[in-house]
Formats: C-alpha cells, structure tokens, sequence
C-alpha cells in the first residue's frame, strides 16, 4: 500500500475513533464501552424544571434524574398532554430533532439529564384549525428508559394539530444543550 493510501487510512480510523469516543462519553466521562448498563424506568424520576417564554411558546424542561447506580440513556421522549383520568388530550408533542444524532449520556446517581418541551401558545392559532383544551398534565416516555410517567403540567394544547413539540435530551436540568 503506498505511503499517501496508508496515511489516509491511519487518519480515518483516528478521526472514527475519536468520533466514536466523543458521542459514547457521557456525564462522568464514563465511556461507552464500559460496563455501564443502560438505565431502567424504577431508577429514573422524571419532573419538570422552570419555564421560560419566548415567542408565543413556553418551554418546560423534562428532567430525567437518575435514582440509582450508573446508567446510560439517550432519544428523544415521548410526551403527551393528558387528562387527570390520563386520558390523551390533542396529538402527542412533535420531535423537533428528526435527523439529529442522539448522543449516550452516562448519569450518575442524583445528575440529570432534560428535555426541553416546548407548548405553543393556542391563541396564536386559528380558533376553527385548534380546538384547544385544557390539559392535567403530560404522560412522559423516554425509550425503554423511563416511564410512563404522569406529571402535572396545567397547559392548554390544540386538539386537531400539534401545538406541543419535544427534543433531545442534554446534560444539565435546563434542556438546552451548551457547547
């Protein structure tokens, strides 16, 4: 193999591993090779964070915390505005990170990670093209990781559109991922 060929070659195994390296290592540093098993729903508690406005859409952080030993878990959650009786109220909430690659974040017991979870205003529709309604609360699914859990969040969403929209989750309690 001539030298410029292997030079290539060296360079893109060194940039894969790097690459790979930089997506598996979570919180902690823990990497993902390691014998870090992947979290279960009994060690993961689930709330929401403060709310912030911007534009007509409040966004509540989703903040997975972790109860229990070292584990590892990633996506987007599935969220869902529901009743009291936990009846589903509207379409669930839109992936916003539809192409996105979702990294493994590696929790320790008492660090989270968060979601941010954004509820569009229903005023700023059409009255004929939302049909909104109040909600209890949002039922909360990540994966095989968390849930279904059931928490209190009085909003009001769209019946006949999605009003509600969800992303990855990010290291941290805020659900909005800093570099």
């Amino acid at each position: 193999m001539p030298v410029t060929h292997r030079l290539v070659a060296l360079l893109g195994a060194g940039c894969l591993a790097l690459a790979t390296g930089l997506v598996a290592t979570g919180m902690g540093g823990v990497a993902a090779g390691s014998a870090v098993p992947t979290c279960r729903p009994s060690q993961i508690r689930v709330t929401t964070g403060v709310a912030e406005g911007a534009a007509g859409t409040i966004y509540v952080p989703l903040v997975f915390t972790n109860r229990g030993a070292a584990c590892a878990l990633w996506g987007v959650p599935s969220v869902q505005a529901v009743t009291l009786a936990r009846r589903p109220v509207g379409p669930p909430a839109r992936n916003d990170s539809i192409g996105q690659m979702p990294a493994r974040h590696v929790v320790r017991r008492g660090q989270s990670v968060a979601s941010a979870f954004g509820v569009t205003e229903t005023g700023n529709y059409p009255v004929n093209l939302c049909h909104a309604r109040r909600a209890w609360g949002v039922r909360v699914r990540l994966g095989s990781f968390a849930g279904p859990a059931y928490v209190r969040l009085g909003i009001s969403v769209c019946t006949s559109q999605a009003s509600t929209h969800v992303q990855l989750v990010v290291p941290g309690r805020t659900g909005v991922a800093t570099s």
